[in-house]
């Protein structure tokens, strides 16, 4: 009984090495560990086309990369020279990926110092960037963009993919066509742009432009001074906290608009409709007159003492006025 004991143990642990070989040969990516030292402000250009990167900025003045490359990689390039690095995936000119492919593409841990200035490129993959306080331009075309510490200034944009990002500060720029951008706790000069797609934003920055096109943004405010809204075919919804004078411009193309300001607020605000657009006014009790000709309506009126203003237009669209 011993002995047949013994037997299938030493059968089972043949099975165990047999499928760790099988797993080992099947992973035939290469292998990446490259660092070199760098200036504190290094322009960084990192070119990955496919897999998950994770940039993360690291005490130091080092430039790293480590990780696996993507099984069908070539090899890698990695430079640094005269304050300039550069690190890129090489890749065959036309890929194409099944779903059993994406399970071997790249794998990358990339460290760049706090204060350097990093550019991204990718097609096929998902990027993870965070403690950058030099200058972010990360772009992607179908993946997902998670950003978080991002300061001066900061460029972000996919095509087919989600964006989500908290903390960035500085002038910031954040678009997608086809995705959903959600923004946490931004601050500085913030503008969203969105095509086909989706904007949910609680932002203290204290300039907001806001663009969508055949997309919808939902948008809390808070300190928030300047505002540009626009919108075709689309759906924007403003509430502003935390100031009581702020100035605001908006239009709409067969969208709507709806914009909600603090109860004490002092603006001077006028808003015009054309072509069949209506106008709701709960900031006051003055209601939009209808020209003698034309479906066109007016409203003009002022609260407090008017040190801000409110100038919002539309065709085709409904612009809603709502206090808090």
């Amino acid at each position: 009984m011993q002995k047949i004991k013994t037997q299938w143990l030493g059968g089972l642990a043949s099975i165990i090495l047999l499928a760790a070989s099988q797993l080992a040969l099947a992973d035939s990516r290469e292998v990446v560990n490259e660092s070199r030292s760098v200036s504190a402000n290094e322009k960084i250009y990192i070119e990955v086309m496919s897999g998950e990167i994770t940039i993360s900025a690291a005490a130091g003045n080092t430039f790293s990369v480590s990780g696996k490359l993507d099984e069908k990689a070539t090899g890698y390039e990695f430079d640094s020279k005269d304050g300039f690095s550069r690190f890129e995936m090489k890749m065959p000119r036309q890929v194409n990926y099944s779903a059993k492919d994406k399970t071997n593409m790249a794998e990358l841990h990339i460290e760049v110092p706090i204060g350097s200035n990093v550019e991204f490129k990718g097609v096929n993959g998902n990027v993870s960037v965070s403690g950058i306080h030099g200058s972010s331009d990360i772009g992607t075309v179908n993946g997902q963009i998670v950003a978080s510490d991002l300061r001066s200034s900061v460029k972000l944009s996919t095509v087919n993919g989600k964006m989500r990002v908290k903390d960035v500060a500085g002038k910031v720029e954040l678009s997608s066509v086809n995705g959903k951008i959600t923004d946490e706790g931004s601050m500085g000069r913030v503008s969203y742009e969105v095509v086909n797609g989706k904007v949910d934003a609680n932002s203290q920055a204290e300039e907001v432009n806001i663009s969508t096109v055949n997309g919808d943004a939902t948008l809390t405010l808070n300190g928030t001074k300047t505002v540009k809204l626009s919108t075709v075919n689309g759906q924007v919804e403003a509430a502003l906290r935390g100031v009581t004078n702020p100035q605001i411009t908006g239009s709409s193309v067969s969208g709507d608009i709806e914009l909600t300001l603090e109860s004490i607020a002092s603006v001077r605000v006028e808003v015009k409709a054309s072509a069949g657009g209506s106008i709701d006014n709960k900031l006051s009790n003055d209601k939009a007159t209808k020209a003698k000709y034309g479906p066109s309506r007016s409203l003009q009126f002022t609260l407090g003492s008017g040190d801000g203003s409110v100038e919002l237009t539309t065709v085709s669209g409904d612009i809603k006025l709502e206090k808090r």
